[in-house]
């Protein structure tokens, strides 16, 4: 299978790194071919300038990017929750690389409803892949498990809007999401994170 890792941490030595790193350790080779996309080392324009209005001028990372979500059947993404959203860093990024034509295409002709209802608004142009989400917060892990799902609420957006929006939009089905709360608090030790890290280890070399 072809696994992409991509870690939306900005900074180099965050627990997410730590998270990012584990990942890309234990996938096992053999089984899988791997590529990686750390955004904390990457230089780009985050700012999708003109929206779809005008193209950009071509970015030989974006172009990459754009390859490998073509060439990937899996995704793993890695990052944290703030303001109940991805860093911007990831934003950025989704918004320059997930474009139109690309990762999804959509019908501007009729009623945008009925064309919803009857499937015929958008295309999901990366249909038939799947990813993992691993996110830390500082919130409870379980605040997310039960408000990430059918129920949402403000505070759960960190995770809905990348699995349910962006990705589910592109026809990628998210199979497992796993969440490191309370991240910063005192309950949060080194021994706890450690076990995290154990527990990511053992997800990824079950991959299949």
């Amino acid at each position: 299978m072809n696994i992409l890792v991509i870690n939306g941490h900005p900074d180099k030595e965050s627990y997410c790194q730590a998270i990012f790193q584990t990942i890309v350790e234990n996938i096992d080779s053999k089984r899988h071919e791997l590529e990686m996309i750390n955004l904390n080392e990457e230089e780009f324009d985050p700012v999708l300038r003109y929206g779809y209005r005008q193209r950009m001028e071509d970015d030989p990372f974006i172009l990459r990017s754009q390859e490998l979500i073509q060439w990937a059947e899996h995704f793993i993404f890695v990052y944290p929750i703030w303001w109940s959203s991805m860093p911007s860093l990831l934003k950025g990024w989704i918004d320059r690389v997930f474009t139109p034509g690309i990762a999804y295409s959509a019908n501007n002709r009729g009623s945008f409803i009925l064309n919803y209802l009857s499937g015929k608004q958008f295309k999901k142009l990366l249909k038939g892949k799947t990813a993992s989400i691993y996110v830390t917060s500082m919130a409870p892990t379980w605040w997310y498990k039960v408000f990430s799902g059918p129920i949402n609420i403000p505070d759960s957006y960190g995770i809905s809007v990348l699995k349910n929006a962006v990705l589910n939009h592109c026809g990628i089905k998210t199979k497992r999401v796993s969440i490191l709360g309370e991240l910063g608090r005192e309950v949060n030790t080194s021994s706890t994170r450690q076990k995290f890290l154990q527990k990511v280890a053992k997800e990824v070399r079950l991959l299949d």
